[in-house]
């Protein structure tokens, strides 16, 4: 039998020739600089396991909190997120060991894995094979999307299961053998990795299956049942564990939900589909309006699906999130690539020249060669210079009091480091030999440290020591508006004291 080869390279070259260009693209430099605060802790949550098996919120040094204790269950076992991703993280340490680069291997992995997935869910609705690289290509030079698949967190693993959940649930509508029980398998896995993620995704099933067609519905009830089977054991284990105690003043606050709401919407307006790129969608569609209507027509159970999601997802985060952090739109960058995608696509079915010209507009949006020159030079933030003078002097009895920063300190070092976020007793800082106060307050939290330590400690009594580098905020978050894609060279210098023989 003669192959087809067109079908053997669409189905096997082309997820190939994603994968390899996915890669000189996410791997490159991962240990360019320091795990930052919420990095450093979850590579210390992860490391945990490895000594005892499950993650912990402390070990015989440190408290691993950052919410004044409350992420711990009875014995100190780690409750307030679930627990897949710092296994994951946990067995890359055994394999590769301990290392920035290995702390964001996996991160990185699933962010290539969910360019893939946007791939395949593409081609999974019946489109054409330029409609489904467009869109891999667009979530693979997406620098947001880049920026959080490079942390060592739970970002890019949540991007990519709730893709796998989406293929499978269109694998799902369309009868596909198997379909239910990876439908099963990927949502159960989505819940633990964040359990408001999957949620989301389970009502936005809901709400489609309703709309369109009964049948659909009924058939959606075991899998509904097989989730839940799997997700309640999780939740009654965890329910000493109180988000809603901790968050009640922004938790359905009507203040907050509207301006969480607008800030993220403004931030994917400014990050991710700018207002131009919509004003060139009116244009094709008011050009060419018998091509718009073609392509609703075949694609409106999709479509509807993607925008649902997309919705929900920005209107519960509104309602639930502590803040309005860019990361927890990380399931809603994959959608937002399909749809400027499926736009670009309805452009090139109008005139090639259309179609390039968004492809034009979207990538000059796109802070690419600052993404260039990150994966090719070397960075330095406060945390390298403080890790790198407590290693060279500091002796491994010693105490380190800090406002804000102690979890890489911890991770890199093994110091007994006290302050920070944790909420833990600050008595034991009078016999600190090392104190740091940070120059940007963070939160309330660390504001109250540093009070304390000002209030307690009498600096007459320590030598004060300028390190070389940058006092910024933090060592370098994923958030796009805070993001430094370069060392900052007109920050003042992180200042140490150290106690005075």
């Amino acid at each position: 039998m003669i192959p087809d080869w067109k079908k053997y390279t669409i189905n096997y070259f082309v997820p190939l020739l994603i994968l390899i260009v996915s890669a000189f693209v996410f791997l490159p430099n991962l240990g360019r600089h320091f795990l930052w605060q919420d990095e450093a802790q979850t590579a210390l949550i992860s490391r945990s396991i490895l000594t005892s098996g499950i993650p912990y919120c402390h070990d015989d040094k440190n408290s691993f909190s950052q919410e004044l204790g409350a992420e711990s269950g009875t014995g100190g076992v780690y409750k307030w997120h679930p627990w897949i991703p710092f296994y994951i993280h946990a067995a890359f340490f055994q394999l590769f060991g301990q290392s920035d680069f290995a702390a964001r291997l996996p991160d990185a992995l699933f962010g290539i894995g969910t360019v893939l997935l946007c791939f395949w869910t593409v081609r999974s609705t019946g489109k054409g094979i330029r409609a489904s690289l467009i869109a891999a290509g667009i979530l693979m030079l997406m620098v947001p999307f880049l920026l959080l698949s490079r942390q060592c967190r739970y970002y890019s693993m949540v991007a990519f299961f709730s893709m796998g959940c989406i293929l499978t649930y269109f694998l799902f509508l369309k009868s596909k053998k198997y379909a239910r029980l990876l439908l099963v398998s990927s949502t159960v896995i989505l819940f633990h990795i964040q359990m408001i993620y999957g949620a989301i995704f389970l009502a936005t099933v809901l709400i489609h299956v309703t709309l369109i067609g009964k049948e659909y519905f009924k058939r959606m009830v075991v899998p509904m049942v097989g989730v839940l089977c799997f997700v309640l054991p999780w939740i009654c284990y965890t329910s000493e564990i109180s988000y809603q105690s901790r968050y009640s003043q922004f938790l359905f606050n009507p203040f907050f939900i509207k301006r969480f709401f607008f800030d993220f919407i403004v931030q994917l307006e400014m990050y991710v589909i700018p207002l131009y790129f919509i004003i060139f969608l009116l244009v094709i569609v008011i050009w060419h309006r018998k091509s718009t209507y073609t392509f609703l027509s075949t694609t409106m159970v999709y479509m509807t699906f993607y925008f649902l999601y997309a919705a929900m997802l920005v209107c519960i985060l509104s309602l639930t999130a502590p803040n309005s952090f860019f990361r927890y739109l990380a399931p809603v960058l994959p959608l937002c690539a399909i749809a400027v995608a499926e736009i670009i696509e309805l452009g090139f079915q109008v005139h090639p020249v259309v179609g390039s010209i968004g492809l034009v507009l979207f990538f000059l949006h796109q802070p690419m060669l600052n993404y260039y020159f990150e994966l090719t030079h070397d960075f330095k933030g406060p945390m390298e210079g403080l890790v790198g003078h407590l290693r060279h002097h500091a002796q491994p009895s010693d105490t380190v009091a800090i406002t804000y920063g102690d979890m890489p300190i911890k991770w890199y070092t093994g110091l007994h480091v006290i302050g920070g976020l944790t909420g833990e007793n600050l008595e034991k800082a009078s016999h600190a030999r090392w104190v740091i106060f940070r120059k940007h307050a963070i939160c309330e939290k660390d504001e109250m440290v540093a009070e304390y330590l000002s209030a307690k400690l009498s600096l007459s009594k320590y030598r004060k020591l300028i390190i070389d580098a940058p006092d910024t905020p933090y060592e370098n978050r994923e958030d796009p508006q805070e993001h430094l894609y370069r060392t900052a060279t007109e920050e003042d210098r992180v200042i140490i004291y150290e106690r005075i023989p």
